[in-house]
Parts: C-alpha cells; structure tokens; sequence
C-alpha cells in the first residue's frame, strides 16, 4: 500500500485520493466544477491524465458513509461522467458498496474502490514515478561517497587529515547498505522481477536467505507502506550525507 493511514473523515480521503493521484503524475483538482450537457456539476477531485494520448479525464467521488455505497449514487455518477466526457469515473468508499452498485458498474468505465484498492489502483505510477524519483533525487550524494570506483571522491579524500580520512573510510562502511539499498529501490523490477517493492523489506530478505541486512535500520526494513519507507529512507540519507559532507567541510 502506498500509506498505512486511513483518512479519518471525508476531507481527509479527498486530500490523500488527490494527493496519490497528482503524485502518480495526474494533473489533479478539488472540488472542481465542470460543464456537462445538462448543467454544471462538483467533482471531489478531477484529474487529467498527460501520459496517454490522447489524455485520460478521471472523475473522483469520496464517500465517507458510515453505510456501504448505493446504486442510485452510481447511476447518478454514471450519467455526470457520460455527460461530461469523461474517461473513468472512479468512486472511493470508506465502507463499500452495496450489491446493486456493483451491478449498475458492470460494463462501465466506472470503478467502485475502497481505499485499499485505490492505492493498488495506482501503487505501480506512485512508486515508479515518484517515490523513484525522490529516492534517486536524494540518494544521489551518498551513492557518489559510497561508490567504490568514484575516483574523484577517492582523490579528495586522500588529500584530508589522516583523522578525517579514518572517518571517511568509516563512514563507507556504514552506509554502503543503505546506498545499495536505495539503487535497489530504484530499480526493483530488475533486481526483485517486481515492479513494487512487497512490503516490509525484511521479508524479501529472509525469503532470500539473507540474514544479516547489513546496517540499515531496522524501521526501515519493518516499514508497511511506500510512503512510510519513503519517509524513513530519506530521513537516513539525509543523516549520511550530513556526516559525509562534515568530514569534507562541504559536498565533496
């Protein structure tokens, strides 16, 4: 799952639905109100999709009932979306929905979703196109102090104090795992044959007879979500490369 926190109220699932979506690469709205062929209407979160051709129109409705969705929401959305034009119309349930929604769904373009499953929905475009992303933005300083064969990294550290150099040489032992780890990350399809990563990390390590996970912390590798070891890798390259840039006085 992308985040382990449920919304806790209505506003809280239409600001994590558009959060997913305009971190997956949508160009995402609230509350926007758009022109269908019988009138204006308010969508909870409206979104265009650039990466087709031509480009998706998503329209999002947010139900955080304490009931499980009726049929006559769906058609209602149903004609509000043919109306409009619209490409997928995809409604998110806190509860779910009732048997006779499912049934006006079939054969439609609309997609009836609890919040699980519209963050599997788009889990793959949220992990490759942007925790990737972060990930190599951030990773990219302790990846050139760790990398074995930087000559140019190897030549300014072979001009420091003999204490400084100690601690360099220190510094790449303890965060090699975590460099490693993060290239991983980034190209976990080629490295796993998946294209998100199964979380927490900790089992793909048993599951391949790997004990000891080097010196990452182990938050990290018992994290649950994406964004949760997003959040936790990031704060750890963060550390490394302070201590890194330290012992140089500045980005080697």
């Amino acid at each position: 799952m992308i985040n382990s926190s449920v919304p806790k109220n209505w506003k809280d699932l239409q600001l994590d639905v558009f959060q997913i979506l305009s971190e997956s690469g949508l160009n995402a709205e609230i509350e926007k109100t758009i022109i269908t062929a019988r009138g204006k209407a308010t969508i909870d979160v409206f979104a265009i999709d650039s990466a087709q051709t031509p480009p998706g129109i998503y329209l999002c409705e947010c139900k955080y009932w304490k009931k499980n969705v009726p049929k006559y929401v769906v058609h209602a959305f149903r004609t509000i979306l043919n109306d409009f034009g619209g490409n997928w119309g995809l409604i998110i349930s806190k509860e779910g929905f009732q048997k006779g929604a499912y049934e006006t769904s079939k054969n439609t373009n609309i997609e009836l979703l609890n919040w699980q499953q519209f963050q599997d929905l788009f889990a793959e475009r949220w992990y490759r196109g942007y925790m990737v992303k972060k990930l190599t933005e951030e990773a990219g300083p302790l990846i050139k102090y760790t990398d074995p064969i930087n000559s140019r990294i190897f030549s300014k550290a072979d001009t420091l104090p003999p204490k400084r150099l100690k601690r360099f040489l220190s510094l790449r032992k303890k965060y090699s795992s975590l460099a490693v780890l993060t290239s991983m990350l980034a190209d976990f399809d080629l490295f796993f044959n998946k294209r998100v990563p199964t979380l927490p990390l900790l089992n793909i390590m048993r599951q391949r007879g790997i004990k000891k996970p080097g010196k990452i912390p182990i938050e990290i590798l018992q994290a649950t979500s994406l964004r949760e070891l997003l959040n936790l890798l990031i704060e750890q390259l963060h550390t490394a490369i302070k201590e890194f840039d330290e012992v140089f006085g500045g980005r080697a």
